[in-house]
């Protein structure tokens, strides 16, 4: 008698994907030994000019690798948030020097940066949007394994080390776009809190908040089984919604970043407040699982008129509005949310505690001093019809949203975040 196995047209399957990660101070001291282990010989440590000029991490780096024999250059022309003309020049710099492993030293950009090199150094393509999600780019898959990447994050936000992803502005087209793909995940990260200390206050809090938006976007993700199952593996997407695990980790992330981002922001060398933020930053990482939606996908056209803003502020922006436009779909999942953030939320109705969520994020960007609204970015109302329209295309993370999110509701919420208080 033969027997049938019941497949639900629901996708019932979700990814568990993460970086090996070494923590803790003093282990940036350890980059040689990794990269040898990895197979390097010849490495490209991708970084910026702020932190190769004013800082000695990129040189200590070099240092460490020369111990253990291993020969590198520095690439210092990482832009604040990447794009597409400097990458390319990036990627011209890398191109024909036979370098088998690249180690990424700074925040999102640099890591980011040193992906899309790897990327398209070992799978050259005709044209830079080859490997761009459609409808922007061609969508073309990576065609197999990259070379080792081992990321040393000196910002805590970004968690781009843990994630299969890495994001770029196109200018001409003014947007922010992503290239997603399993095997853009680093080989190795190595966070050391150390390292985040010499972060100014303006950038701990645009990257703690970045990390913190990316734990409530993942958080209140659409559930991973209420997607429709892929007709194979490889069709599944990288962001496939939350999950039990991504709700786990972004959790503690979240709990972990309503008690110590002010700590770090207000006094640097508080090093109990550093090590967590760069762990909480980590742990938001399971973003590269479960996905972002609403107010990434509405950072995107800011940045992409507004190169010189970190992309933390620009996505914080948007939050509490996005956080009043779920409260009737995952309420639950908000007055958690609040509750995380160090909310008292004891005798309330669960909407009485889910819109408490809004306030905790408001009263946080206040005290880390980050912009009211998208006005202090120079945007009027007459601006947001352009930006709703940028902002659409990103059906790559407006797909991950809770709720069916329409242009109108895109404009309505950047409508309510010209001034969020």
């Amino acid at each position: 008698m033969s027997s049938l196995i019941y497949i639900s047209p629901n996708d019932t399957v979700f990814t568990v994907r993460n970086v090996q990660v070494k923590f803790g101070e003093g282990v940036s001291s350890e980059i040689g030994y990794e990269a040898r282990r990895l197979g390097i010989k010849k490495a490209l440590i991708v970084t910026d000019k702020n932190i190769n000029e004013n800082t000695r991490i990129p040189s200590r780096i070099k240092e460490y690798l020369d111990e253990e024999g291993i020969k590198s250059d520095i690439f210092d022309g990482t832009h604040i948030e990447p794009i597409d003309t400097e990458v390319i020049k990036a990627i011209e710099f890398a191109s024909g020097r036979d370098y088998d492993g690249f180690i990424a030293v700074g925040g999102g950009s640099s890591i980011d940066t040193a992906k899309m090199i790897n990327l398209y150094t070992t799978y050259p393509t005709p044209q830079f949007k080859d490997y761009i999600a459609p409808p922007t780019g061609g969508g073309k898959p990576v065609p197999g394994p990259l070379k080792p990447l081992i990321c040393l994050p000196t910002t805590a936000g970004t968690g781009s080390e843990n994630t299969p992803v890495a994001i770029v502005d196109l200018t001409k087209e003014k947007l922010k776009v992503g290239i997603s793909n399993p095997y853009l995940l680093p080989s190795y990260a190595l966070l050391d809190p150390v390292l985040t200390i010499t972060l100014p206050p303006y950038y701990t809090a645009s990257t703690g908040i970045d990390a913190l938006m990316h734990c409530i976007e993942c958080y209140t993700a659409i559930p991973y089984n209420c997607r429709p199952r892929p007709s194979s593996p490889d069709k599944r997407p990288v962001y496939i919604g939350s999950n039990p695990v991504s709700d786990i980790f972004v959790e503690k992330a979240m709990e972990l970043i309503g008690k110590y981002l002010r700590r770090a922001y207000y006094n640097p060398y508080d090093m109990e407040a550093r090590r967590n933020m760069l762990l909480a930053a980590h742990l938001g990482g399971a973003f590269g699982n479960a996905g972002v939606h609403i107010s990434h996908a509405l950072a995107y056209p800011i940045a992409g008129r507004r190169h010189d803003l970190p992309h933390g502020i620009t996505v914080a922006v948007t939050g509490p509005a996005m956080l009043e436009f779920l409260e009737p779909i995952v309420p639950y999942k908000l007055a958690k949310i609040a509750q995380l953030l160090g909310e008292k939320t004891d005798g309330l109705t669960i909407r009485e505690a889910a819109a408490i969520a809004k306030e905790a994020l408001i009263k946080l960007m206040k005290d880390v001093n980050l912009p009211s609204g998208i006005s202090e970015f120079g945007f009027e109302e007459k601006d947001l019809k352009e930006l709703s329209e940028g902002a659409i295309l990103q059906q790559r993370l407006l797909a991950v949203s809770p709720r069916l999110t329409t242009i109108e509701d895109i404009f309505e919420i950047y409508r309510k975040s010209l001034h969020n208080w």
